[in-house]
């Protein structure tokens, strides 16, 4: 095949993951064997795990909103920071989500509909029920399905299922990676050791 026959609008610009995009990507690939290939939570990069990868955080925050409002991730806060602190790609969340409630007219109404309006971590109630519609009761639904935090009376954190147990472990995780790492000579351990993946399962 000669260079003439090479069509050079064959692969869209617009389909190209950007640095923020490919480095999301790229950790997504580091995760355990036990959360990539089950649905017991979703696959969640930490913002600050991007630092590592792509090491210029103007452009990481640049990206992060391109890729918010292209609807490609969801941001998450974890803990109870008022500012977002990981996310989940968009597609991922979706699945995951599906996953444990497939026929749940007002999860997919939230996934099909209002998530993808919102493009954020949080959301006034008051948007949910003027602008969207909702009833209380779907509320009430959004919440027990752990779609929706309470932020406040007024507001609530975008979440996803089992998050409270995700948060759990994490920080469970944390810790005695931490307490591991103080005990060593040199305060160093090895990314294969298999400690740190016993903490993520």
């Amino acid at each position: 095949m000669s260079s003439s026959d090479i069509d050079d609008n064959s692969i869209p610009i617009n389909d190209l993951p950007n640095d923020t995009e490919a480095a999301i990507r790229y950790i997504k690939t580091l995760l355990p064997v036990t959360v990539k290939d089950t649905f017991k939570y979703p696959p969640v990069v930490f913002i600050h795990q991007l630092y590592d990868i792509v090491h210029n955080k103007t452009l990481i925050n640049k990206e992060l909103e391109i890729l918010r409002k292209q609807s490609k991730i969801q941001k998450l806060t974890i803990g109870t920071s008022d500012s977002s602190s990981a996310l989940i790609l968009y597609e991922d969340y979706v699945k995951y989500t599906l996953n444990i409630y497939p026929e749940n007219r007002c999860v997919n109404k939230f996934l099909n509909v209002i998530l993808p309006s919102i493009k954020s971590f949080g959301v006034q109630k008051c948007t949910l029920l003027q602008q969207f519609k909702l009833q209380q009761y779907e509320l009430t639904e959004l919440i027990n399905c752990g779609l929706l935090l309470i932020r406040n009376q007024e507001s609530y954190w975008i979440s996803f299922p089992s998050s409270g147990n995700f948060i759990k472990r994490y920080i469970e995780g944390r810790k005695y990676i931490i307490q591991i790492i103080k005990r060593r000579k040199f305060q160093e351990i090895l990314e294969s050791s298999k400690t740190i993946n016993k903490c993520t399962e």
